[in-house]
């Protein structure tokens, strides 16, 4: 059964608005993003992030609704701002900056699926539309579990690796700091393997990494991949993009 088709419409958000594609403060109060070197020079004093809760499954991607959407602080984990996905899981969130980009995830929750947290590839910047939400049963993230050998304990992260044109690459190594338990790439089916890259599809599966803080690097000769910081977690399906 190929059930890991929605893994990979992982939400490229964050800083697609500013030109780099990305997968809890109160919102009365500035969202203490933390100011990068590379951040554009004027960030809005208000940003709306907004997108659509899907559920994903081996097939299809349909909205969803009553999905709890809440924007986390990656450094602190207190939350931003929050929304709930209407009938036709749609979401809408307005966040204060301060003026400073906002160093945050997505998280996605709903009884009968299992917890999702989106990591964008880099701060927000500006207003995103495309924040999409994917969510997949916790039946689904199960058999993910089961083909990976995922333990309940540790964290899972699947990356898709992009180019500039925000393509999926192949033949990309992943690595990561602390190491993981496997570096699975998907098959022709689509499932968790263990080719020695990444496939068309440009999918990598960081299995049974130690829950916490992650730095993920991607390597291929001819490329230069920016590496990228995520947070795992216990028993969360946790996505993220990687760029050049």
């Amino acid at each position: 059964m190929k059930i890991l088709s929605f893994v990979l419409v992982i939400a490229a958000c964050g800083g697609s608005s500013g030109g780099n594609p990305g997968g809890g403060a109160d919102a009365s109060n500035p969202a203490d993003g933390r100011v990068f070197n590379d951040a554009p020079p004027n960030v809005p004093a208000m940003i709306t992030i907004s997108g659509t809760a899907k559920d994903n499954g081996a097939s299809t991607s349909t909205p969803l609704a009553g999905v709890t959407i809440t924007l986390k602080n990656r450094t602190d984990d207190s939350t931003i701002a929050s929304a709930t996905s209407d009938a036709q899981g749609a979401y809408s969130m307005s966040v204060t900056t301060g003026g400073h980009v906002v160093d945050a995830y997505i998280l996605a929750t709903k009884s009968g699926y299992t917890d999702a947290a989106a990591f964008p590839a880099a701060p927000f910047a500006a207003d995103d539309t495309m924040a999409d939400s994917n969510l997949v049963t916790t039946g689904n993230f199960n058999l993910l579990c089961l083909y990976s050998g995922q333990q309940a304990s540790n964290g899972i992260v699947i990356a898709e690796i992009l180019d500039a044109s925000s393509m999926p690459v192949a033949g990309v190594v992943v690595t990561s700091s602390p190491a993981a338990g496997s570096y699975q790439y998907s098959d022709s089916n689509g499932r968790p393997g263990h080719g020695p890259s990444t496939n068309t599809d440009g999918a990598a599966f960081l299995v049974n990494i130690p829950a916490g803080p992650v730095t993920i690097d991607a390597t291929k000769s001819g490329g230069t991949f920016k590496s990228h910081s995520v947070v795992a977690k216990a028993n969360t399906f946790t996505s993220t993009v990687i760029t050049e």
